[in-house]
């Protein structure tokens, strides 16, 4: 299990999903276009963009593709 926050709430989901499946699982709405459950993820869409910090001091942030 891996613990996410999105929206400042917390979230356990399983760890070998990636964001995207995370979040679609929870019934969060985030848009992609390129990622389908049967094919994999490429990325190349964008859509699916969110800002990743890798802990509660991190303050920046980086941008990635929830579908990778």
């Amino acid at each position: 299990m891996a613990t996410i926050h999105v929206d400042g709430k917390e979230y356990e989901v399983n760890g070998a999903d990636n964001l995207l499946e995370a979040c679609l699982s929870l019934g969060l709405d985030i848009p992609y276009f390129c990622w389908h459950p049967a094919l994999g993820s490429v990325g190349a869409c964008r859509q699916c963009a969110v800002k990743q910090y890798q802990n509660a001091e991190d303050t920046r942030g980086r941008l990635v593709m929830s579908c990778m």
